[in-house]
């Protein structure tokens, strides 16, 4: 106990002859602890450079503002908002939204939002090593409404990955998509 008091007191000594080798010491392993942590700063992927996900799949463009799906073209907003509303205020949003300075979103259709679906995965249901964030297993609108019925549109439960009809005064999230048809 007594070697770790002295070896703890001399390091922090101020004492003629020892003050001077312990403050270059310390400097040292200061400049050695900030340029460890630079290297390991700038092994990360950047989140401003395309950057494929572990998958393959995905790749993050506009400046990791958005999600490119190479599966099916399409571009989808990385981190989708909170905002819980109904299908026609959600799908007037994504046509007046601005993601990574780009426009012209639209809210994607049923089968857009049922192509991110993995159906082996739930809690969200997408597939393994997805960029996205900000992902709720909620139920998000589609811009398809029902053939048959013209107060109900058609949903995607990212919690189990099924396709949902609900009327469309409920409120729901809307992920927004660039792009296709």
């Amino acid at each position: 106990m007594n070697e770790c008091a002295t070896t703890r007191t001399g390091w922090l000594s101020d004492s003629p002859g020892n003050g001077e080798r312990d403050l270059g010491t310390r400097a040292a392993l200061v400049l050695l602890g900030f340029m460890t942590l630079a290297a390991v700063v700038a092994s990360q992927p950047s989140a401003t450079a395309q950057s494929p996900s572990s998958s393959g799949r995905f790749t993050l463009v506009m400046s990791g503002e958005a999600v490119e799906d190479k599966k099916t073209g399409l571009i989808w907003e990385q981190s989708p908002d909170l905002i819980h509303d109904t299908w026609s205020a959600s799908v007037a949003r994504c046509q007046t939204k601005s993601v990574g300075g780009q426009k012209g979103w639209r809210a994607p259709s049923v089968e857009e939002l049922k192509s991110l679906i993995d159906a082996s995965q739930t809690d969200p249901a997408l597939p393994e090593g997805h960029p996205f964030s900000n992902i709720k297993s909620e139920i998000y609108w589609s811009a398809t409404p029902s053939k048959s019925d013209d107060i109900v549109a058609w949903q995607v439960s990212f919690f189990t990955g099924e396709p949902v009809t609900d009327q469309k005064s409920g409120t729901r999230r809307i992920w927004c998509v660039l792009g296709g048809t």
